[in-house]
């Protein structure tokens, strides 16, 4: 298969990225579809460095500089899709696409509305939304992270589609420190703003007198008392520093005022042993499963009282359940089966389609009841 991959205009695509849960979707991706042998082409900023079968630079640095001066990428950039930086990257990669494409390539993209001005250019290939992550949305085919997010779309739509799927994540467990022996602090790591839930998570800390690590960008408004004695405050750290805070945190808390789409982080806790304290709807209704993995909270008492419950899970459960489920190696099966589907027509059944699914092999192998 030869798949054309539209990365995020804001950021280079690089695994140190770890503030945009975008780029990190392109880089893991490409990564995988390359080593499963298929022809990746990148679009994106020069200083990308991604697995690919070959990249194409569409911005140019003066452009980028102009629109995001010296941000680095430890701080949150603006989403103007109607920038200098995003027409260029859009009017550039249509242009080398159009020149190469086949009508069966597939082209990706996963930045939403930011790159609809690119598809709606290009004229070969399947255009393809993938890991859909927003409420925006404008292609006919749609890979969502979970059922949450699906059904929250189509619920606003007449008919779903067959050409809509949900494909979970993927990640590499060799990226993960796991660790049984945890430490006494919580950790918050993301976007530092309250729809996030940062102050929930503070009260948590504070009324349990124990420490919290906030790690994200500090240049975001919010309802945080900085001055709280139980609150550190840590700007965005690399990718090994990111893995060992997860790694010894006694948890993580994502008390999100909103329906996230999947949890990114939630999952990378899982991968290191740490349970989730979190609130009980969108992504994390669907895969923090109550009382193994974490706890769902949809009050100030069960925020309070889940560092105790928390306290008694197995983190080995934790990693377990993150590798059946959420490994990049069951994201690309996936992913190819859909892709499969695409060429051949979802009214055809084909006898070298392999189906993979959720089941409950991991919760009876490991006496857990749901």
């Amino acid at each position: 298969m030869i798949f054309h991959v539209l990365s995020i205009p804001m950021y280079p695509t690089q695994k140190e990225i770890t503030l945009c849960a975008f780029v990190q979707k392109v880089y893991k991706f490409c990564k995988e579809m390359t080593q499963r042998g298929h022809t990746v082409y990148h679009y994106g900023h020069p200083e990308s460095n991604v697995p690919c079968t070959k990249h194409f630079d569409v911005i140019d640095a003066k452009t980028y500089n102009e629109d995001y001066g010296g941000n680095t990428w430890k701080e949150m950039h603006g989403q103007n899709i109607q920038n200098k930086t995003h027409k260029k990257f859009n009017i550039n990669s249509a242009k080398i696409i159009n020149k190469n494409a086949n009508d069966t390539d597939f082209i990706l993209a996963f930045w939403g509305f930011g790159h609809k001005s690119c598809c709606d250019q290009i004229k070969k290939g399947i255009i393809v939304e993938a890991s859909i992550g927003y409420d925006s949305h404008f292609a006919a085919n749609r890979v969502f992270e979970s059922y949450a997010q699906l059904h929250k779309i189509i619920g606003t739509e007449k008919n779903p589609t067959f050409s809509d799927v949900v494909i979970p994540p993927g990640f590499e467990k060799e990226d993960f420190i796991f660790s049984d022996k945890k430490e006494d602090y919580f950790l918050y790591l993301g976007r530092m703003v309250d729809c996030k839930g940062v102050h929930i998570a503070q009260q948590v800390a504070q009324s349990t007198k124990t420490k919290i690590k906030f790690v994200g960008p500090q240049n975001q408004k919010n309802k945080l008392n900085k001055q709280c004695p139980y609150s550190e405050f840590i700007h965005t750290v690399s990718y090994k520093e990111r893995a060992k805070l997860l790694s010894k945190a006694k948890a993580l808390l994502m008390p999100s005022l909103y329906a996230e789409p999947c949890g990114w982080t939630m999952i990378e806790a899982f991968f290191s042993g740490t349970p989730v304290i979190s609130t009980d709807w969108g992504g994390m209704s669907e895969y923090n499963i109550q009382n193994v993995t974490g706890v769902r909270c949809r009050s100030a008492s069960e925020f309070y009282f889940a560092p105790q419950i928390c306290n008694n899970l197995k983190p080995s459960l934790c990693r377990a359940y993150a590798e059946q489920y959420f490994s990049l190696k069951n994201m690309g099966d996936k992913y190819e089966n859909y892709f499969n589907l695409l060429l051949h027509g979802f009214e055809k059944i084909h006898t070298n389609f392999k189906y993979t699914s959720f089941n409950n092999s991991f919760f009876q192998k490991n006496s857990v009841k749901l």
